[in-house]
């Protein structure tokens, strides 16, 4: 008889390890919210009869405190398990929802392994009525236990769908089906069987074919995101490059375009070598890099949102990329 598939289950903090005041609390708790210990939280939930999980704390964090610090410690955490551990699946990752999709998304750049990675979170506390905590959990299980989900770069879990981490956009604030791919669709689903099925394999670069999986350590320049709204004047843009920002995204009007003060302070960022990316505060649909962005020095965001341009950007940067690197790179990645 074969043995069990295991799952190595790395606790990271947020909602879905957080208890609400009682079992109705669920928006105060993200004021008043006390965080489980490790005990309490796995009480609480139900893992798959045919899949060995082993849980393991790698950080009491909500999302909120997510940064480059955090990263490199949550990476090098998976890489161990993946070096270390011949034996397992996949690798299942809690994590808080505000900042899930740019995490997923540096693991997907970053990552020198085909061992499938799951993210996932709750937008509701495991202990409040109709809660998506614990089938979200034996989702993500689920699948990380998958062989079909080994290649496809890190994958987001939740409201029964696959998404890829490349993809992958929060979309509403508390909904329970907050988390879309935010162009092109899931990648799969899980079925009330707990059944995966995958429809499709994103064809981007990602963890093995990702031209920053090698960095061992990547840094992380200042890159910032320029929100523009009607009537924005350039300083939304000269305030962070006087500020030493190396990169920017700017959260254009869509589908890429900005008020003309913005643009010219545009102009006057890449012309003191800031690398400008041109993204869009639009919910969907590809920022283009249009032949006057090839004119002016500009690079289009293509798909992805401000914050995961931010980060491919970022590592464009500590790579010591060219601008017509950073396009190729946004292009294929």
């Amino acid at each position: 008889m074969n043995a069990r598939p295991r799952v190595v289950l790395l606790l990271t903090g947020g909602t879905i390890g957080t208890a609400g005041g009682d079992d109705l609390d669920r928006l105060d708790y993200v004021d008043d919210g006390r965080a489980l210990d490790d005990e309490e939280a796995l009480a609480l939930y139900r893992f798959p009869d045919e899949v060995e999980v082993s849980a393991r704390r790698v950080a009491r964090v909500p999302s909120t405190l997510v940064d480059e610090g955090f990263w490199a410690q949550l990476r090098a955490r998976v890489l161990a398990v993946a070096r270390d551990e011949p034996d397992v699946a996949g690798v299942v990752v809690t994590h808080g929802t505000a900042t899930l999709e740019e995490t997923a998304y540096v693991l997907h750049l970053t990552l020198a392994t085909d061992l499938p990675v799951v993210l996932v979170g709750a937008q509701r506390p495991p202990t409040a009525l109709g809660s998506d905590a614990q089938v979200g959990l034996l989702n993500a299980v689920r699948v990380a236990a998958s062989p079909a989900a080994r290649g496809h770069g890190v994958l987001v879990v939740m409201d029964d769908r696959v998404l890829s981490a490349r993809d992958v956009v929060k979309t509403s604030n508390g909904g329970l089906d907050a988390f879309r791919a935010r162009d092109h669709g899931a990648l799969g689903d899980v079925d009330p069987y707990g059944g995966v099925w995958f429809y499709r394999r994103l064809l981007r670069r990602h963890t093995l074919g990702s031209p920053f999986s090698a960095d061992p350590a990547p840094r992380w320049p200042r890159v910032e995101v320029v929100p523009v709204w009607a009537g924005a004047d350039g300083r939304v843009v000269e305030r962070p490059v006087a500020d030493g920002a190396r990169g920017l995204v700017v959260a254009s009007l869509p589908p890429g375009m900005n008020p003309p003060a913005v643009e010219v302070a545009m102009s006057r960022a890449v012309a003191a070598g800031v690398v400008v990316v041109v993204g869009s505060r639009a919910a969907t649909g590809r920022v283009t890099h249009r032949r006057a962005f090839a004119e002016r020095g500009l690079v289009g965001s293509d798909t992805l949102s401000p914050p995961q341009a931010r980060i491919l950007l970022s590592l464009c940067l500590a790579a010591g990329m060219d601008r017509d690197a950073v396009v190729d790179a946004f292009a294929t990645c």
